[in-house]
């Protein structure tokens, strides 16, 4: 009787056993399947530098609850990143954006002015508008991109320029001091509070450009990123100085000449900061198209560009010459709206010239001797930018970045600001935010139409420059 018991015992525990290791693997296969899913994210955080913090919205180590379409997205929240600045201003706070159209900043910067706090806003000409400013005869005569980006302003839960109008803050634009007609773009975006907070981004004030489109929730926001430099009086006063120009009405090649500044971080770091425009009659290496060259000239190992516009000529021969130099792992991304336009230097890098038609049979292309195929466009869902930083790292070490494009646009017409900051901390932020764009890129000679052999002939012509002046709004950010 014993043993038949005993027998009984052990088949159960035998069942019992199966059943429990089934269970585990099936557990197991479900966690496998929930982490390797497309979207699930298995990156983990980096390490913040204390003096120097950086965010990409669409960072893949975070998460954040869309703030207008309120749904759980990958990304750090940009715009969360000022509200809590402005929350925390005891004094002043000084912003410069191209576009603002953010209710949630305006509600915060709204609250501080109340408790006290001296509010200043400045933004370029072409979007100081509230919604009613939009006449019926204007909005006909529109274009496309412009009708669009209307159509979006309208669906903000709140107008923010009003909301700032309505409680007394006062808004200026690059037309305020009647100096200039604002022929190039007031293209700043930085904050500062206190005079010794600086927030430095690449990103407008924008659903757009930070978080997508209200019509369309595939869309994750142009990619953009965000430094924040807390506590840095020396860099503070550096960025303050450059709004209070534009604030007396100065801009453009009005503003007195600034030099590269320097900044010591409380690591022990540096960040260098140079704004433009310059006057075309500059040394060119003063200039922050040349201050990009001069930094790529060091470079050793590796310089890995995400860009919105690529088109200077200095800026692509110093690269192809540290090419020459010895250095291979050069990559190079640009927004695909931009990538094949006649002016990109990504013809240069490949080695191939355009085929040019009566109104750009100017520009000049000056082919790389030892072409390379880790050039192209990193890939977005359709209403989103394929890049839209400006940003390059340097033997991940430097840091490129601000909201310069490396455009003559950028050096000669538009109020722009340019970073480089040698940190390695920071660098690693950069590098997987480059690996996440260059993971989804299309690359190589497939990704430019209509190229052909270059001719001696058109390499000995002048370069005129025929690239736009980049225009942004919710549709096309710049």
């Amino acid at each position: 009787m014993e043993k038949i018991n005993y027998l009984v015992n052990s088949k159960k525990r035998k069942t019992l056993l199966k059943v429990g290791l089934i269970l585990l693997l099936f557990i197991l296969g479900f966690v496998l399947f929930y982490n390797l899913r497309p979207g699930a994210r298995l990156v983990q955080p980096l390490p913040q530098d204390s003096a120097v913090k950086v965010y990409f919205n669409h960072n893949q180590a975070s998460s954040y609850e869309d703030p207008y379409r309120h749904f759980i997205r990958e990304g750090d929240n940009l715009e969360q990143q000022i509200i809590d600045a402005v929350n925390q201003a005891k004094s002043t706070v000084d912003l410069a954006v191209m576009e603002f159209r953010l209710p949630k900043v305006a509600e915060a910067l709204n609250f501080a002015q109340k408790r006290g706090v001296k509010v200043r806003v400045m933004i370029d000409n072409r979007y100081n508008k509230t919604l009613a400013d939009y006449t019926p005869t204007e909005m006909t005569k529109m274009n496309r991109h412009d009708k669009l980006a209307l159509e979006e302003l309208k669906r903000y839960p709140a107008d923010a320029l009003d909301l700032l109008l309505k409680n007394s803050i006062e808004i200026k634009d690059d037309t305020s001091g009647k100096t200039t007609k604002g022929s190039g773009l007031m293209h700043h975006k930085f904050v500062v509070i206190d005079g010794k907070t600086t927030i430095i981004s690449s990103g407008n004030l924008t659903t757009s450009d930070l978080h997508g489109d209200f019509g369309n929730l595939q869309t994750r926001g142009n990619p953009n990123n965000m430094v924040v430099i807390a506590d840095n009086v020396q860099l503070a006063k550096t960025f303050t100085d450059e709004f209070n120009y534009m604030w007396q009405g100065l801009f453009k090649s009005h503003k007195p000449k600034r030099n590269l500044a320097i900044v010591t971080t409380g690591t022990g770091r540096t960040i260098a900061v140079n704004f433009s425009p310059a006057n075309r009659n500059e040394d060119l290496a003063m200039t922050s198209n040349g201050e990009i060259a001069a930094y790529l000239q060091q470079a050793k190992k590796s310089v890995h560009m995400a860009l919105f516009v690529y088109s200077d000529q200095n800026i692509s021969d110093t690269l192809g010459d540290v090419h020459e130099q010895g250095v291979e792992d050069i990559k190079v991304l640009v927004d695909p709206d931009f990538l094949g336009k006649p002016y990109s230097k990504a013809y240069d890098a490949m080695g191939v010239c355009p085929r040019l038609g009566k109104k750009n049979h100017h520009i000049k292309v000056k082919p790389w001797n030892h072409p390379i195929t880790t050039v192209g466009y990193p890939v977005a869902p359709s209403g989103d930018r394929g890049v839209h930083s400006k940003m390059a790292i340097l033997d991940e070490f430097l840091v490129i970045a601000g909201s310069h494009n490396w455009t003559n646009s950028g050096n000669y017409l538009n109020d722009e600001t340019l970073i480089f900051i040698q940190n390695p901390t920071v660098a690693a932020h950069y590098e997987r935010e480059f690996s996440r764009l260059y993971g989804t890129a299309k690359v190589g000679l497939k990704t430019l139409p209509r190229t052909h052999k270059c001719e001696d002939t058109l390499l000995k012509t002048t370069h005129t420059s025929t690239e736009p002046i980049e225009l942004d709004d919710s549709s096309v950010d710049n």
